[in-house]
């Protein structure tokens, strides 16, 4: 069979057409996707007080989303959605929408949910969260948090566990 130039550059544009048209879908699909970024920090790490913890919502995508509530994730994986009626609780107030490249911010504050961040310990690793209005959780990495200390004349009272029986 003798050797036709034709032949190798139809493949050529082929290969080249099929590499294109890839790269096509893949880029309308990452405009559709949502795409959120979640950080927890420590409140001295964020600037504001020691004794609070930010958790930190990044719309990274070009779709618009709706952030209704945001909260923590305790080490025993249960989530505790932290109540917005204050309106302090979250800048800008929850629920918010959240165009590409905008932020919204949580404050949980450690010494007003000391008494149940206790049987953690005094160091735990903790997460956060936002869900979207489709009811979609955005999770950020644990970060260790260290409890705020109580002053000497205030004691914790432990309920001891329940054993069961008559």
């Amino acid at each position: 069979m003798p050797f036709d130039p034709n032949e190798w550059i139809f493949e050529i544009i082929a290969i080249y057409a099929a590499i294109i048209s890839t790269f096509t879908l893949y880029y309308f699909y990452d405009q559709s996707r949502i795409n959120v970024k979640v950080t927890i920090s420590s409140g001295k790490d964020s600037g504001i007080d020691k004794d609070t913890v930010a958790v930190t919502a990044v719309n990274l995508g070009k779709k618009p989303v709706t952030v209704t509530v945001f909260g923590i994730i305790t080490p025993e994986e249960k989530k505790i959605i932290v109540s917005s009626t204050d309106g302090k609780s979250s800048s800008p107030p929850l629920p918010t929408r959240l165009r590409e490249g905008q932020v919204c911010t949580g404050y949980y504050d450690l010494k007003a949910n000391f008494s149940h961040l206790y049987q953690f310990g005094k160091k735990f690793q903790m997460k956060g969260f936002f869900r979207d209005a489709e009811k979609r959780d955005y999770i950020s990495e644990p970060i260790e948090v260290v409890l705020p200390t109580l002053p000497d004349n205030v004691k914790v009272l432990v309920r001891p566990e329940f054993k069961g029986g008559k």
